[in-house]
């Protein structure tokens, strides 16, 4: 009797295949998730002034960090300024979605940039960097979460220390895919220029 034969490898399209996907180098769409950061970063910018009138500055809420620091924000907030802060977490959705597929679309098309040129080490690594963008906002959203948990009046752990870690993780995967942008930007624009005849 025949043995098992061997597994028969499943064509993949180029397309499914392809990493970043090509709609984030569209332009047209980058335009269009542009306008939803503008828009909805200027929704945000009313609560968060009222936010601040009424004692509370956005970080004071978001990096609070402990129980006592979080339980104070919500006294001062009193409910004028509990009311802006949960209007500012109802528009910072849109914003940490389109801000996030921001992120990754810089990184995509310094990809594209550096793999014009010949660096496809560096574009490599954009391309992985994409990534970062989506981590930025996945932790924006559980940051969010953790501050409409202390929202309710519950400031018991781990939402206050949870809303603070991942602030600072939003911060730290977005200024790191905004750097890969502008270095692979900038790095594929030399790389181009010197193997211009």
């Amino acid at each position: 009797m025949a043995g098992p034969t061997a597994d028969v490898a499943v064509p993949v399209s180029g397309e499914s295949a392809r990493w970043p996907p090509a709609w984030l180098t569209n332009v047209g769409v980058v335009i269009g998730i542009g306008l939803v950061v503008l828009v909805s970063s200027l929704a945000i910018g009313a609560p968060a002034t009222s936010m601040t009138e009424h004692g509370v500055s956005v970080d004071d809420f978001q990096f609070a960090g402990t129980s006592a620091n979080a339980e104070q924000a919500y006294d001062d907030l009193g409910q004028d300024g509990r009311r802006a802060a949960w209007w500012f977490l109802g528009f910072e959705l849109p914003f940490l979605a389109s801000f996030g597929l921001l992120l990754c679309a810089g990184c995509a098309f310094a990809a594209r940039r550096l793999a014009a040129a010949g660096a496809e080490r560096l574009a490599h690594i954009a391309r992985f960097a994409v990534v970062l963008g989506l981590l930025a906002a996945l932790s924006d959203l559980i940051q969010n979460s953790a501050l409409a948990v202390v929202l309710t009046g519950h400031f018991a752990q781990p939402a206050p220390r949870l809303s603070e870690v991942f602030g600072y993780l939003t911060w730290v995967f977005g200024i790191s895919a905004g750097f890969v942008f502008v270095a692979g930007w900038i790095v594929g624009a030399l790389r181009s220029r010197q193997m211009a005849p």
